[in-house]
């Protein structure tokens, strides 16, 4: 069974950032709550990471970089966790529509995607 972890964080993470949704990237990040900004600026500092999860953003979607987000999240099969958020869902923090954004789990050496989790 998968953990609710990743779910109640995109929830937290969806609802804190209405007004971010809007604004161009340097004021969306500028405007997210502190702890969202945190992680977001923590992915930043392992581009080694984020690489990978950008690779498998555009081999498993059709979105690019402008549609997402990447930010740490807690690990769940024991790599490195991170959080796609899709700015379609940062607009609609409410969850009106099926949430595109999605964590992903990297092995400790970031070089795959081990495993993916679905926000619901």
């Amino acid at each position: 069974m998968m953990s609710n972890v990743p779910m109640i964080a995109m929830c937290l993470v969806l609802a804190s950032l209405p007004a971010a949704c809007n604004a161009s990237d340097k004021d969306a990040l500028q405007t997210l709550p502190d702890l969202v900004k945190a992680n977001i600026l923590a992915a930043q500092k392992h581009p080694e990471c984020v690489r990978v999860v950008d690779a498998y953003v555009r081999r498993t979607r059709t979105w690019t970089p402008a549609d997402y987000l990447v930010s740490t999240s807690p690990p769940l099969a024991g790599g490195r966790g991170f959080a796609v958020l899709h700015k379609d869902d940062l607009a609609d923090p409410l969850g009106r529509n099926e949430r595109k954004s999605f964590s992903v789990e990297l092995d400790n050496t970031c070089s795959k995607v081990i495993e993916e989790f679905q926000f619901q």
